[in-house]
């Protein structure tokens, strides 16, 4: 896997890219079974059904049980390992390499070969867990990510578990949850940090947060082509009004390089759409596969 992290203006760290060049098979997968019907499987297994809603204004959703986050726990002496949180993205890039490195080597994670992004949103949106199963996400609810599927049923805020996190989130050295972006779902699943979640509410607040998702090479070069093409056409203008002694022109131009770094960082880090793979035996075998569960199947 090749690395390379992505400042944007003023130096702050936006998101880490990854080219992860072997061909390989995710053990998390997504499968398309036809007319709107996914599941999402894990070394096979199904993890979660899913389905377009009839008037096609979101998911029917229901998940299995099944699912094992592809990350290793975070231990406490880890969180303490990697500081407190830093205004400059500093301490979300040390967690950003740290998720890379433990999804690279990870056999039930979702990497394939392609180019995949670790993106820290602008500020630490509010992340609202969607209901227990059977449940609906609701493409017309804002989110930002803020509405968030997890694949497995949270924990009760007294458990062993977040009760140790929740002394991290005191001690504010709790790692982040990682988000994996689903476009077929249009929406964010948690697929690392369950426990930091019910933590970190539990104890009033939000969880840090890193949003895992594939990029589109093409698309970063065509838009990256078209942002330069502005840039340029606009610096030369700047730079007709300096040698002319406009004031503030020189200034204008410091605003303008800085604008042109957050735009391509911007799209260095953008969404692409998520691979699928098709299901052997399309709808009927989902219908078949979900039978006992309680999902939608028009």
């Amino acid at each position: 896997m090749h690395r390379m992290d992505e400042p944007v203006a003023g130096g702050a760290w936006q998101a880490l890219v990854c080219d992860v060049a072997a061909p390989r098979r995710p053990g998390l997968r997504v499968r398309v079974a036809g007319a709107g019907r996914l599941l999402l499987e894990q070394a096979g297994s199904p993890v979660l059904f899913a389905v377009v809603a009839a008037d096609h204004g979101g998911v029917d959703y229901v998940r299995t049980g099944r699912f094992v986050a592809p990350v290793p726990p975070v231990r406490a002496a880890q969180a303490r390992s990697v500081g407190l949180r830093t205004g400059d993205g500093a301490w979300h890039a040390r967690w950003a390499h740290r998720f890379a490195t433990a999804l690279d080597a990870a056999p039930l994670g979702p990497l394939h070969d392609g180019r995949w992004v670790i993106s820290r949103p602008v500020a630490d949106p509010a992340v609202t867990p969607l209901p227990d199963d059977p449940g609906v996400i609701d493409w017309f609810a804002a989110r930002d990510p803020g509405q968030v599927l997890p694949l497995r049923r949270l924990g009760a805020p007294d458990d062993p578990r977040v009760r140790a996190y929740r002394k991290q989130v005191r001690d504010d050295t709790l790692a982040p949850v990682l988000l994996w972006w689903i476009s077929g779902l249009d929406s964010y699943v948690l697929l690392d940090g369950h426990d930091r979640l019910v933590a970190a509410h539990a104890e009033g607040g939000q969880p840090p947060v890193l949003a895992l998702s594939l990029s589109s090479a093409r698309r970063v070069a065509v838009e990256t082509e078209a942002a330069l093409r502005d840039y340029e056409a606009t610096t030369e203008r700047m730079r007709r009004l300096v040698e002319a002694g406009t004031p503030g022109a020189a200034d204008a131009v410091v605003a303008v390089t800085r604008r042109y770094a957050a735009r391509l960082a911007t799209i260095r880090s953008g969404h692409a759409a998520t691979r699928a793979w098709p299901l052997p035996g399309g709808s009927r075998r989902w219908s078949e596969l979900a039978r006992g569960y309680a999902v939608a199947s028009s």
